[in-house]
């Protein structure tokens, strides 16, 4: 096993964190006053250090320094946020920035651009998949992370910058200069159609747009005649609370719980419910989880599970149940955690913190070895099914993602599909048309084959054995279609393709039967409770 899973064959940016509103600190004056001594000797100890240290220290390195220890006590999502990391969080958190418009990543050492947004600056100028960006502002790539190259190509909007890219077919670098304008990130990354009834919506993250974006693509889903609901939260870290609550009234009843949260002040003790008013989906629902879907991810799964509105199939998601507060402290900002939330049959799914390393890292269950049997407190669903708190989620139906072979790693690594989509349609005029009309033929098998063979992705040995191997074969074939539409269309075009490998999809699938019924089941139970309510209620009235 090469420990490679199946994954989006596209760069993807994502965002983390957990905003539930700044609240008034009620610290007591004694408590104040009994940390001002300590603090007289922290300055102290900063003027030692920065007078006698054997090199010369910059004193905000010492001092966020020393704030990442003092909060590493507290837990492992308490964090300090320094004044970029604060302004870059608050422009994400937003759903949107400033810049040209791509989605970059790193191939074969170079920045190259993935896509273009439509409707940006770089769309329009033409910018394409496959262009390798050499220069910003005059500043060399050659070395740069993805991270530095963003921020240079972000800024004021209205504002210039100038790049220089090369491209298949051009003889000479081309420079451009780009008037940087609004970009959406859009946290529903993809949302289309499975089959003639199924809607799919993969939410990235949860940011303010998160729920106008859902629901905006499921109420586009339905007038192209969805009536069943598939919903992924798949390596999805969490983000606003609001977006996860505004999320999950989509699915849920008007007024049904969402998750309450419980802390040590009063202002900590709330209770989230879903909106009465707005679209209210009811259909079925299938929600795919696994091991990286976090925090308000993890409310919106809970509560669907909770409720019995729909199935969870995939992996044991995360367990942070933890919420952190937002505090601004001048240019900067300080991510407490305030609170612990709670799902609405009552549980907590926080992990056990004890080990660091193992909490941000927890061990990978053997793969095809029976799912581990969930441990912690016994909780009950709508209808009285079990379920666990503590340990993350369990879904109902465990589904592990496949494992590519070492030889189908490495072809990914070397980004040897998305190079090939790159030159075949480098002369075509019409790439989207040349992407749509795109078929792995014979001819295409032995140029690829040429390819790889000629960059040394692999061996003629190792290509050819992967070719004769079923598996790898239509796992090419599956990535040649999804790189070329990626590349000529959109990301959502071979995204759509993509799918048809994955495992978790396509048995998830198979469940919306059981979640109609689940549904059904749940109703009648409410239903029959609501009467005998209403017969007590008579009784104690007469």
């Amino acid at each position: 096993m090469t420990g490679l899973r199946r994954g989006l064959l596209a760069a993807v940016v994502v965002g983390a964190g957990a905003l539930a509103g700044a609240v008034a600190g009620q610290a007591t004056h004694t408590e104040f006053a009994s940390s001002d001594k300590f603090i007289r000797r922290y300055t102290a100890l900063l003027r030692l250090v920065m007078a006698n240290a054997p090199q010369k220290v910059e004193p905000a390195d010492i001092v966020y320094s020393s704030i990442d220890g003092m909060l590493a006590f507290l837990d492992p999502h308490t964090n300090f946020m320094r004044p970029e990391t604060w302004a870059r969080m608050r422009e994400h958190q937003q759903g949107s920035f400033h810049g040209i418009g791509v989605i970059i990543s790193v191939r074969g050492g170079k920045i190259t651009i993935i896509t273009p947004v439509e409707g940006t600056p770089a769309a329009r100028l033409g910018l394409r998949a496959g262009d390798v960006i050499e220069s910003v502002d005059g500043v060399s790539t050659e070395g740069m992370d993805i991270d530095e190259a963003a921020r240079r190509l972000r800024g004021p909007e209205g504002s210039t910058v100038r790049i220089t890219i090369s491209r298949q077919g051009l003889a000479a670098p081309l420079e451009l200069t780009i008037q940087r304008a609004r970009v959406p990130s859009d946290s529903v990354r993809y949302s289309f159609m499975i089959g003639k009834d199924t809607a799919y919506i993969r939410i990235s993250d949860f940011t303010r747009t998160t729920g106008d974006e859902v629901r905006k693509a499921l109420e586009r889903l339905q007038a192209e005649g969805a009536t069943r609901l598939l919903l992924d939260v798949r390596d999805n870290p969490g983000g606003l609370v609001d977006a996860a609550v505004a999320t999950a009234s989509i699915v849920l009843e008007p007024g049904q719980e969402v998750f309450s949260t419980k802390g040590r002040t009063a202002d900590s003790m709330q209770d989230y419910r879903a909106a009465r008013d707005g679209l209210h989906f009811n259909g079925p629902v299938v929600v795919l989880v696994n091991r990286g879907s976090a925090s308000a991810a993890e409310i919106v799964a809970g509560a669907i599970q909770d409720h019995d509105r729909g199935i969870l199939v995939g992996e044991t998601t995360f367990g942070k149940g933890v919420v952190q507060t937002i505090y601004p402290v001048r240019d900067a900002a300080l991510a407490l955690t305030t609170a612990k939330y709670y799902t609405p049959s009552g549980r907590c799914i926080q992990r056990d913190w004890d080990s660091f390393f193992t909490y941000i890292h927890p061990p990978e269950e053997t793969p095809g070895a029976p799912a581990p049997q969930p441990k912690g407190p016994v909780f009950y669903t709508d209808s009285g099914r079990k379920v666990f708190g503590g340990g993350g989620i369990t879904p109902d139906h465990e589904v592990a993602l496949g494992e590519y072979s070492e030889r189908m790693a490495r072809l990914l690594g070397n980004s040897a599909f998305f190079h090939f989509a790159v030159g075949y349609l480098a002369d075509k005029p019409d790439k989207a048309a040349a992407a749509q009309a795109f078929t792995v033929t014979d001819d295409v098998i032995k140029t690829f084959r040429a390819q790889v063979i000629e960059k040394k992705w692999l061996s003629p040995a190792e290509i050819d054995a992967a070719l004769a191997n079923a598996t790898d074969r239509r796992e090419i074939g599956i990535a040649l279609r999804s790189e070329v539409l990626n590349a000529g269309v959109s990301l959502t075009a071979g995204y759509r393709v993509f799918l048809e490998t994955d495992e978790q999809a396509q048995a998830a699938l198979g469940y919306f039967d059981e979640a109609a019924k689940l549904e059904a089941t749940a109703k009648a139970d409410d239903a029959k409770r609501a009467q005998a309510d209403a017969r007590a209620g008579a009784v104690s009235g007469s």
